[in-house]
């Protein structure tokens, strides 16, 4: 049974038919918020229906061409999610149900296999010491008032482009482009140092630099600049071509 946090608009029946739902579908990924629950894929996780129960009734949100189920009583979306999951249908009863579920896993066929990246969760290098974060099952969560911009992060690769700062190495030109768009983005002065009001410039206080390169500049404390690492590099070539 939903938490009291959970399904906060619906009914002893409706959160039945729910549960229904999450037998019939076993290979979805089912997971509930305050006001819906959700059907995901597995990893990389996408959402196939989501669905808003009510006292009497529940509405999905599915991915299909709105005409595809006349038996359904539709309900017609306004909200930001209709280019997604145009077809929005009430189950309105036990009787539905199987037909609901049936429709989730068209829906799923519909949305066709992802094409998103694999996200770029922050390197340990990318996190100051001084930062607590949660260990989940596939990404950390930032929890202090330091936690990451990534729109700042996306602002300083524009402008840099994904090559690392210190070496040139870019991860497309070596390995392909199954990695294409990796690299970490150090920040200049370490985060830890900057106060709560710090407006983070993306274009003068962050770097691209490759993980191999990240690892070393944060080998002491105050870390290493790039023009540092820069002559590391220049030194050990020079002494190889010796």
């Amino acid at each position: 049974m939903a938490s009291a946090s959970k399904l906060v608009q619906s009914s002893p029946t409706t959160r039945s038919w729910l549960q229904s739902l999450r037998a019939r579908l076993p290979l979805l990924e089912y997971s509930e918020a305050k006001y819906y629950a959700a059907f995901k894929t597995a990893a990389p996780r996408r959402a196939v229906a989501y669905l808003n129960p009510a006292q009497r009734s529940v509405r999905v949100f599915l991915a299909l061409d709105p005409s595809g189920a006349p038996d359904l009583q539709q309900t017609p979306s306004t909200s930001s999610w209709a280019a997604l999951f145009p077809s929005v249908f009430r189950i309105a009863g036990q009787q539905d149900l199987t037909r609901v579920g049936q429709l989730i896993l068209m829906s799923r066929e519909a949305l066709g296999p992802s094409t998103r990246k694999r996200p770029e969760y922050f390197a340990a290098e990318e996190l100051p010491p001084e930062i607590k974060y949660l260990e989940g099952a596939a990404s950390h969560v930032l929890v202090n008032a330091y936690e990451r911009n990534r729109r700042a992060r996306e602002a300083c690769l524009r402008h840099y482009g994904r090559s690392c700062a210190a070496c040139g190495f870019n991860f497309k030109a070596n390995y392909g482009e199954t990695t294409a768009g990796y690299i970490h983005v150090h920040h200049v002065i370490p985060i830890a140092q900057v106060g709560t009001e710090y407006q983070l410039d993306p274009i003068r206080d962050l770097l691209p630099v490759c993980p191999n390169c990240h690892a070393v500049i944060h080998r002491r404390e105050p870390p290493f600049s790039i023009e540092e690492i820069k002559h590391m590099l220049r030194s050990r070539g020079a002494r190889s071509s010796s």
